[in-house]
């Protein structure tokens, strides 16, 4: 049941060892703690959430119960999430649960910098995707991802050779960049950008390139693919494709931060230095014993 709601999207049907808490009553036995995303601004990342509530079951036939529970974050006690289930009772406590509710729509949280790595053009096709994702529509949603890599492919690769310039990368890697960059065919550009040496080492992810991650999920035709299988590479795309955003932040940030650091303390000595008394204003011994006490 945790796995249910948080990894699957609505409609996703699982079958549950303990679905129902008391069988006799038929009780759906949510579990007491998830832990998910909240997008509270004390939070902003997984935190624990504990059950604040859930609904009575209710039934519209003999075989078919529905029940929802709300889930508070126990770290700004203001995040909350709620999800629907709808249960049917197979054998014991055993069942088929199928999640038809979930509030904050199901989804990995945008990175604030994603649309600037992705482009504003392809903002509603990401929405979209995200939109059948949440709804279980694995092609719908794989189509529109293609969609999003084919028209972004080379300003993937900008936002790249931006933070290899803001971080001081090697003049071979910068190199490297800019000739796939050059490279009509995108294919051609991530098999020149394969090795994963050929990137700012803060953006990979567990030593791997994420472009010829992303590359490799969506390169295959979408006829070749179940419904499910597209699903399952959509959702692998959207972690990557949210990672190198939010990698690519921090690099920058972090950037920005060190050159603000420097730039005050070069300001600073240069201020040293100029108020420093010539050697002829420097105060003799006699001189200073003369001056009255402070």
């Amino acid at each position: 049941m945790d796995q249910l709601l948080v990894d699957e999207p609505l409609h996703s049907k699982r079958i549950v060892t303990d679905l129902f808490a008391n069988p006799q009553n038929r009780w759906i036995g949510f579990p007491e703690d998830i832990r998910v995303h909240c997008a509270d601004e004390k939070c902003v990342g997984v935190r624990h959430h504990h059950k604040r509530h859930s609904s009575n079951p209710f039934a519209t036939d003999q075989s078919e119960l529905y029940a929802f529970a709300e889930y508070a974050c126990t770290d700004c006690r203001t995040g909350v999430k709620i999800f629907g289930v709808r249960a049917t009772l197979s054998s014991g406590s055993r069942g088929i649960c199928i999640k038809i509710y979930q509030e904050p729509a199901f989804g990995h949280p945008i990175p604030k910098r994603l649309f600037q790595v992705i482009g504003e053009t392809n903002r509603e096709s990401f929405l979209q995707a995200r939109r059948a994702i949440a709804r279980g529509l694995g092609i719908g949603a794989y189509a529109y991802y293609r969609r999003i890599v084919e028209s972004t492919k080379f300003d993937l690769i900008d936002s790249v050779l931006e933070v290899a310039r803001a971080t001081n990368a090697p003049a071979s890697q910068i190199s490297a960049l800019k000739a796939a960059q050059a490279e009509r065919q995108f294919s051609k550009a991530m098999e020149a950008l394969r090795d994963a040496s050929a990137i700012p080492a803060v953006l990979l992810v567990e030593g791997h390139n994420p472009l010829t991650l992303v590359h490799d999920l969506l390169s295959e035709g979408i006829h070749g693919l179940s419904d499910r299988d597209c699903l399952k590479r959509v959702q692998e795309a959207e972690v990557i494709l949210c990672e190198i955003a939010d990698r690519m932040q921090i690099a920058l940030t972090d950037r920005k931060t060190v050159k603000a650091a420097i730039t005050s303390i070069m300001n600073r000595q240069q201020k040293s230095e100029t108020e420093k008394p010539t050697p002829s204003e420097e105060p003799t011994p006699s001189k200073m014993l003369d001056e009255p006490l402070s």
